[in-house]
């Protein structure tokens, strides 16, 4: 089944001769696996985009959130169950081969893997902002948002060549340090009742308020949990990948789902009222217990990104180290270090990163947008680069969730039935779907500069479709190896 396939050669450290990672140091177990999936950023994602989502939702944000997690678990579901068959490095890559043959497969892992990058890249620049906003803020230092950006970056590929296991444990870290702050929030709240009491109608889909919508909050609300598999990408370095990826996704989905369930109701009840207190978790400390909670919840947003960082960026390293190591990128991104870390792929997604930097801030400068009187009410112009990114990364991910739950629907249901499976698949496909509409939708689409990341989506798919043709007329063998090569990991 592997015949015609050969492990590049590299210069740099000795790896074992199969091309595998995770034969230096300890493995990884479970908890580590769980800080992997984390870098979906539940904490920032509840942040930045909680007052959307309840905007959105009309006012259930809750009840569109409880919804959302049990789409989203259906898709876990499948990659759990695919999870305990196959441990790879490329994530989607190998769960696709075994469903939809080899070429899907090569096709899935470079869609995947460029929307990882994607969604990286806008890290270090959405970093940088925060990190301008709360030096500037704190300590009356107002650092250039692209040199910050740059350190958050630094930051993040230094912790990834390091060694995986330093990675996950700095997230974390990083992760249990920034749930303290929202943790005294929620307690606060709550203690409180906010203006108006406690209430059950934010779990009520019968009191959407006017202009709100149960189904733009949902797909609105999908797009928050994009990234959930990331464990997946460590098949190789994982002590027991059978057991510890399928419960770190699972565990990853409902620790989000509850987080955001939670924030969602400590926004809808804490908000409004006589003190007009906006959806905003740092205002929210402010009002109900102090300043200083506040500082802290920008600090646990700040941190939460750099996780964020860490985890993609060991995610989309070991993608590039997969399909080169396949021939089908660079032989050169194969190379590793003594502690298993493809160090050319790492510092490769870290040029991309750069390269985005640069660009945002050609096309956006410095600036940032001012009241008549010359006052900053706004986060600099460049953070428009950021939402493009995600929206690519966003956009294609979800086509490839589809891809993947029509690939392990067909599975379960034909090679090896499994009929809660197949029920679970179909779930995850609604859900990757409405995520893949959510973009074409008018009140979810992405608007203003956003669109572009709609429309870079498009190419990036149209382009990874002619990489493969490519690579199928010239490098026909080494595509059916590849398929073969990301066959090869049962669990």
């Amino acid at each position: 089944m592997t015949s015609g396939w050969a492990p590049p050669t590299t210069t740099d450290a000795p790896r074992a001769g199969d091309g595998s990672l995770g034969h230096h140091g300890g493995k990884l177990r479970t908890i580590d696996c769980v800080a992997q999936s984390l870098a979906v950023g539940p904490i920032f994602s509840a942040a930045v985009l909680g007052a959307i989502l309840f905007a959105l939702s009309g006012g259930v944000g809750p009840f569109v959130m409880v919804l959302t997690m049990i789409g989203i678990l259906g898709l876990g579901s499948l990659v759990s169950e695919m999870a305990k068959r196959f441990s790879g490095s490329g994530t989607v890559y190998e769960y696709v081969a075994h469903t939809l043959g080899k070429r899907s497969a090569v096709f899935a892992a470079g869609a995947y893997h460029v929307a990882a990058i994607a969604l990286y890249t806008g890290i270090p620049i959405i970093g940088g902002i925060l990190l301008k906003s709360f030096c500037t803020e704190h300590f009356g230092f107002d650092p250039p948002w692209w040199v910050a950006a740059l350190a958050v970056l630094v930051f993040t590929i230094g912790v990834n060549l390091i060694g995986v296991q330093v990675s996950v444990r700095t997230q974390l870290s990083i992760i249990g340090l920034s749930l303290v702050p929202f943790v005294i929030l929620t307690v606060a709240v709550i203690a409180d009742g906010g203006p108006n009491g406690h209430t059950a109608d934010v779990f009520n889909p019968s009191t959407v308020a006017a202009g709100g919508s149960i189904l733009d909050g949902l797909l609105f609300a999908i797009l928050m949990f994009v990234g959930f598999e990331l464990a997946a990408a460590l098949g190789e370095e994982t002590a027991d990948p059978a057991r510890s990826i399928p419960t770190a996704i699972l565990a990853t989905i409902l620790i989000c789902g509850f987080f955001y369930v939670v924030t969602q109701y400590v926004g809808a009840i804490g908000s409004g009222g006589p003190e007009d207190v906006p959806f905003d978790f740092a205002a929210l400390a402010d009002q109900y217990v102090g300043g200083w909670l506040g500082t802290m919840i920008e600090l646990a947003v700040l941190l939460d990104v750099l996780a964020v960082g860490i985890g993609f960026t060991a995610a989309t390293s070991r993608g590039l180290f997969t399909l080169a190591r396949d021939g089908l990128l660079p032989s050169r991104l194969t190379a590793v270090n003594g502690r298993d870390v493809p160090t050319t792929a790492t510092l490769a997604v870290g040029a991309v990163a750069a390269a985005v930097v640069v660009v945002g801030l050609l096309v956006y400068g410095v600036a940032a947008p001012e009241d008549p009187s010359g006052v900053v009410v706004g986060p600099p112009d460049a953070i428009n680069t950021f939402t493009v990114t995600s929206t690519i990364g966003a956009f294609v991910i979800c086509v490839v969730y589809v891809l993947l739950a029509l690939g392990v629907i067909t599975y379960f249901a034909v090679r090896e039935p499994v009929p809660g499976a197949v029920l679970a698949g179909v779930v995850g496909l609604a859900t990757a779907g409405a995520g893949v509409a959510a973009q074409f939708i008018d009140a979810t689409a992405p608007v203003g500069d956003a669109r572009w990341g709609r429309h870079l989506g498009l190419v990036v798919l149209a382009v990874v479709l002619v990489w493969l043709i490519v690579n199928l007329l010239v490098n026909g063998d080494r595509v059916r190896a590849a398929g073969d090569r990301a066959r090869r990991h049962e669990a």
